[in-house]
C-alpha cells in the first residue's frame, strides 16, 4: 500500500492572517488560497455543508510539506482563541520545522506576535537508528492562535 502524509491543516478563526504568519516568520508561500464549501463530515463540526477559507502554505517540497488554514465563515462552534498559552495539552499537534537559522526564525516569530516558550537552545537527541547523536538548535513557541510548534536547526 503506498500512502503519503501531505499536510496538516489547523482550523483557525483567520485562515488568512494565519498564513501571513506563516510566511513572515519562515518565508514560506502561498499553494491554494480559496473559498469553497466544507462537506458535512470533513471534518465533522455539524449536520451541514459549511462555507469554509482555505489556505495551504508551501515549503521547499512542491508536494509534501505543506500546512494549511482553515476557516469557517459561520462556524458552528466557539472560536475564541487560547491567549498566553505555555503547555501544551493531550491530543495537540505539534508543528515541527527544520531551518538554517534558529535565531532569525526566533527574532522574526517574537515580532510577528509569537509566545516563545523556549528560546533557541543546543541539546542532542539520538539519531533514528540510535547509533549517534544529532545536534540541534531548537526553540519553541505558540504562534498567535494557539498552535505549537518546534523550530530546530542541525549543528
Amino acid at each position: 500500500m503506498s500512502t503519503i502524509l501531505r499536510r496538516t491543516t489547523f482550523i483557525v478563526p483567520d485562515a488568512r492572517a494565519a498564513a501571513a504568519f506563516y510566511e513572515s516568520v519562515f518565508g514560506w508561500t502561498r499553494f491554494y488560497d480559496h473559498s469553497l464549501i466544507a462537506k458535512a463530515g470533513f471534518p465533522p463540526v455539524g449536520p451541514n455543508d459549511e462555507p469554509v477559507e482555505l489556505v495551504l502554505l508551501k515549503a521547499e517540497d512542491p508536494r509534501v510539506g505543506m500546512v494549511g488554514f482553515l476557516q469557517y465563515v459561520n462556524a458552528p462552534f466557539d472560536t475564541a482563541v487560547p491567549t498566553r498559552r505555555t503547555k501544551v495539552r493531550m491530543g495537540e499537534s505539534i508543528l515541527v520545522v527544520q531551518c538554517d537559522d534558529v535565531n532569525a526564525v526566533h527574532s522574526r516569530a517574537l515580532a510577528a506576535g509569537a509566545t516563545v516558550s523556549m528560546p533557541p537552545t543546543d541539546w542532542t537527541v539520538p539519531s533514528h537508528d540510535g547509533k549517534s547523536v544529532i545536534h540541534l538548535r531548537s526553540m519553541s513557541m505558540f504562534d498567535p492562535n494557539g498552535i505549537y510548534s518546534e523550530i530546530n536547526q542541525h549543528l
